[in-house]
């Protein structure tokens, strides 16, 4: 009993603490049906992403801030953009544009860990999401397989291949809701 007692508050403070930091919240982008933030979360130009939690305290300290973690078609959708753009800020995969790995003569170098979001001034949407490519995985709506309760991760990270820093990047295996990492994070719909 303790211990659901001392889960609620922490539940209440993280939420407390969220609605503190919507004051700082950078807006969204909005597309037919949707609006996506303009950043990962905690959706603020030079913070870094919040990464290392599982889906149900993502979709958490989203409702805290009156939205919703993005289903995995809004998220794609968001990337593609109006051009139905296939990495997001373009056609074709620039390593140089966003938090990815990128070639180094014959090897293909990653970089020290997530960036501030924001701090690849090139990987941007035309509509002005930032860093949906790259830098971390984000969780979203959507399952993998559902048999098995592996969940969705899209746009790839610093770490992954490059071949997955895309629209259609997703992963999932062994990835179930109380899966956490931190390579992973989210962003917010509504």
């Amino acid at each position: 009993m303790r211990a659901l007692a001392l889960g609620c508050l922490l539940s209440l403070a993280l939420a407390a603490g969220a609605q503190t930091a919507d004051s700082t919240d950078a807006g969204m982008v909005q597309f037919a049906g949707f609006a996506i933030d303009m950043y990962e979360y905690p959706n603020r130009a030079g913070a870094l992403p919040r990464t290392d939690l599982p889906l149900d305290e993502a979709r958490a300290l989203c409702q805290a801030r009156g939205k919703r973690l993005c289903t995995e078609n809004e998220w794609e959708r968001a990337c593609r953009g109006e051009q139905d753009l296939a990495v997001g800020y373009g056609a074709q995969f620039g390593p140089d544009r966003c938090n990815t790995p990128y070639p180094e003569g014959d090897t293909w170098k990653r970089r020290q860990g997530p960036a501030a979001s924001g701090a690849f001034a090139g990987c941007t949407t035309p509509e002005g999401v930032h860093d949906l490519v790259g830098n971390v995985w984000e969780w979203t709506e959507g399952w993998y397989d559902a048999q098995r309760g592996w969940q969705v991760v899209r746009g790839g990270s610093w770490f992954h291949n490059a071949n997955l820093a895309r629209a259609d990047g997703r992963y999932g295996r062994f990835l179930t809701a109380d899966y956490h990492l931190d390579l992973i994070g989210f962003r917010c719909c509504r």
